[in-house]
């Protein structure tokens, strides 16, 4: 079957892709917790769709109430109600499990305690727990994705990936400060030292000021999640800058492993 050219056509893939849910979903992507608000012209680069198909998905959207329009800057946002959408997708009882865990951990540590699982185009948020601390890492709300070359979750999943995946994970990275390294070779050898070691840091690569620590959940060899810490620097590392709260972390994953189904792991 040949594909059709309006919004609502099958296109002549063998699945049988119906364009118009496919044109929605590049629209809902396009916003990131980065960039929360866009226009139309954005929407349409990022989605890579015209200006009036894009219209058009929006105002479908808009009328589902998953994308509201501010009517001063004329500027699209997703809604609270992706993230009714996003609370029925199942997570193996991998979040439920962890949970009561990270709570335990932020109270312990004081630090804000992230679940993350690979997703794409990035490590994927699955829970987010917030600690006693002044200061409280907001960058990586639940739903969103971090670039992989960020943060120490991302960089945890990423080390055990296959290494034709990570090679094409880092095809694209982001420098979302100076202090981020975008250099592929220099990631894919310091990936050989996170996996050895068992756990990551990183430091001023998100947010100046701020510094993440990580380990896996489940096998060491194939882990089904990061479990890590975010904070103050001067909270989460030593003088030597030494992570202060690995057996911690530690304690914690294995926690959640042992209680998660045996199908899971």
């Amino acid at each position: 079957m040949a594909a059709e050219d309006d919004t609502n056509g099958v296109s002549g893939g063998t699945h049988g892709t119906v364009r118009a849910v496919s044109r929605a979903v590049a629209v809902l992507r396009a916003f990131r917790q980065e960039r929360p608000s866009l226009g139309l012209a954005e929407i349409a680069e990022n989605a890579q769709l015209d200006r009036a198909t894009t219209r058009r998905m929006l105002l479908t959207l808009m009328e589902e109430g998953l994308v509201r329009q501010d009517p001063l800057s004329q500027r699209y946002t997703l809604t609270l109600r992706v993230l009714e959408l996003a609370a029925a997708a199942p997570t193996g009882g991998l979040r439920e499990e962890a949970r009561p865990v990270m709570l335990r951990l932020a109270r312990e540590t004081g630090a804000t305690v992230f679940l993350s699982v690979a997703g794409t185009p990035g490590a994927l948020c699955l829970e987010r727990i917030d600690g006693h601390d002044p200061v409280q890492v907001k960058w990586w709300a639940v739903g969103s994705h971090m670039p992989w070359n960020c943060g120490a979750g991302p960089r945890l999943l990423l080390a055990h990936k296959p290494l034709a995946d990570a090679r094409a994970a880092l095809a694209h990275t982001a420098r979302l400060t100076a202090r981020s390294e975008t250099d592929a070779k220099a990631l894919l050898a310091h990936l050989e030292e996170v996996r050895r070691r068992g756990f990551e840091v990183t430091v001023d690569d998100v947010t100046i000021g701020l510094s993440a620590v990580a380990v896996p959940v489940g096998p060491s060899s194939e882990p089904v999640a990061a479990l890590s810490i975010g904070g103050l620097t001067d909270s989460l590392l030593d003088a030597s800058g030494q992570p202060r709260h690995v057996d911690a972390l530690r304690d914690a994953a294995r926690e959640i492993t042992a209680n998660l189904p045996i199908n899971f792991t």
